[in-house]
């Protein structure tokens, strides 16, 4: 079980596996159906940075005995207690494959960290997200018209962009259960590329590929709903 884990990790935030790995501790949820659970792993030592984190928590859905792949992890600073998520997305389940699984995740993860305190989510590269990277393409090209400037001076305005689309209004659907909402989004090395070949995708999105992704590293700001 614990292979699999470690190959996940690859995804998350500023990840880099240490020589040495502590054993992870993995816990039983209740069943969220008939032949499912919710597995709990500590990743904390598995992150960089885990001297500023109080705690970080992997959690994995099997179903029918079998991981789901998809491996989102909950952290919290020793500072300020601020609660992040780290997507953890798998190239091997569609985008909206694994918003279904996160959805189911998230009750649990809400018992052991205050989602009041969760400031934000890391997604990762935007092309990695598959499904959700077509959408958010067609739709930034019907907004402004085509391929525009990826320049850094053009940040502010694509990651405005980025918070209004589906991306955001997906976080927002998502958090609307916990009173929490999407205050904006920040984006690092914007660029157009192409779609990896490796990332399973919807085949009913397979004619509206755009010629180009709209790719970057993005954070998704999340903040108690007005």
């Amino acid at each position: 079980m614990l292979k699999p884990i470690f190959a996940l990790l690859i995804f998350l935030w500023a990840c880099e596996p240490k020589e040495k790995s502590t054993k992870e501790e993995v816990s039983e949820s209740s069943p969220v159906e008939t032949e499912s659970i919710i597995l709990r792993f500590n990743v904390n030592e598995e992150l960089a940075g885990s001297a500023y984190r109080e705690k970080a928590t992997g959690y994995l859905m099997v179903l029918d005995g079998d991981s789901t792949l998809f491996f989102p992890a909950f952290t919290k600073s020793k500072k300020e207690g601020r609660v992040n998520l780290i997507l953890g997305l798998h190239p091997s389940l569609t985008y909206h494959e694994q918003m279904k699984h996160l959805k189911t995740i998230l009750p649990y993860a809400s018992k052991d960290y205050n989602f009041d305190s969760l400031s934000g989510v890391f997604v990762g590269r935007l092309v990695q997200t598959g499904d959700l990277a077509i959408q958010v393409t067609n739709e930034y090209l019907n907004d402004f018209g085509g391929y525009t400037s990826t320049a850094t001076s053009e940040y502010d305005t694509i990651a405005s962009f980025l918070a209004a689309s589906q991306l955001g209004r997906d976080f927002d659907q998502i958090f609307a259960p916990y009173d929490m909402a999407v205050t904006g989004t920040s984006v690092e090395k914007v660029f157009y590329t192409e779609l990896y070949e490796s990332i399973k995708i919807d085949s009913a999105l397979h004619s509206q590929w755009p010629e180009k992704i709209l790719d970057a590293m993005v954070w998704v700001r999340i903040g108690k709903k007005e």
